[in-house]
């Protein structure tokens, strides 16, 4: 994400993320932020509205729901019956926005304010790596592709590569937290990108899902309260679940 030019604070809604069971690798979290002068807050909660002192609640954004079962196994490659029962899905609070080309099913879910992003992305695999984290390590710089290269070898730049579980099933996931700031002669001028992303397969069809903070561009502490690392982590959780319990009938 790059920002050039931004002179004025945005006010944010105080928004809770509800109705996505957890797990026992899930935790309940919360976080707040603000703009310049302006004040807000962002939180995850599970089954209810939370925010910082003083600060009224704002409109619940319902997650998918989940049964608490692993993903569905594929046995055949997605054909288009099954990326037209994706598309029809339809999520409370996220307007959808349909990038889907070829064999690849792919659809970018956004809040309003804060504006949040989930991208999910659906294929057949091609030498899809099993879920083992070393194999997954074994990919190396290929894993940052999501990460810009101004952002890459920045000190403060954070990447993290590592496993966890979702509902008993292992899944791989990344970490990405770059900022960059400066000035020209037109004002403020950076780069940042604050995203957690999940990756999982079955050895048949392969899903990623990516939730990143995509509002305007605010320092780097205000990003982080705003869209705290454990909020982004539940989006992607809760649509890693959603897809995978739809990609096969």
């Amino acid at each position: 994400m790059y920002a050039r030019g931004v002179r004025t604070a945005v006010a944010f809604l105080v928004i809770a993320l509800v109705g996505c069971k957890t797990d026992k690798t899930q935790q309940p979290t919360t976080g707040s932020g603000s703009a310049g002068s302006s004040t807000g807050s962002n939180a995850v909660g599970s089954g209810s509205d939370v925010g910082s002192g003083g600060v009224g609640k704002g409109d619940a954004i319902k997650l998918p729901k989940s049964d608490g079962t692993p993903p569905k196994k594929t046995t055949t490659a997605i054909v288009q019956a099954d990326v037209d029962r994706m598309a029809k899905l339809d999520w409370e609070g996220f307007q959808k926005t349909d990038r889907t080309s070829g064999k690849a099913f792919e659809v970018r879910l956004t809040t309003s304010r804060p504006r949040l992003a989930v991208t999910v992305t659906v294929a057949p695999c091609f030498d899809c790596v099993p879920m083992d984290l070393e194999k997954w390590k074994a990919k190396g710089d290929a894993m940052k592709g999501l990460l810009a290269e101004e952002l890459r070898n920045l000190p403060d730049t954070v990447f993290e590569l590592g496993k966890t579980e979702l509902n008993g099933a292992p899944v791989i996931f990344t970490y990405q937290l770059g900022y960059q700031s400066g000035k020209d002669d037109n004002g403020p001028v950076g780069a940042y990108s604050n995203a957690y992303a999940l990756f999982y397969n079955d050895n048949v069809n392969q899903i990623r899902v990516v939730a990143e903070y995509k509002d305007d561009w605010v320092a780097r502490e205000d990003m982080l309260r705003i869209a705290p690392r454990e909020d982004l982590e539940k989006l992607a959780r809760a649509f890693l679940d959603a897809y995978t319990h739809a990609w096969t009938p």
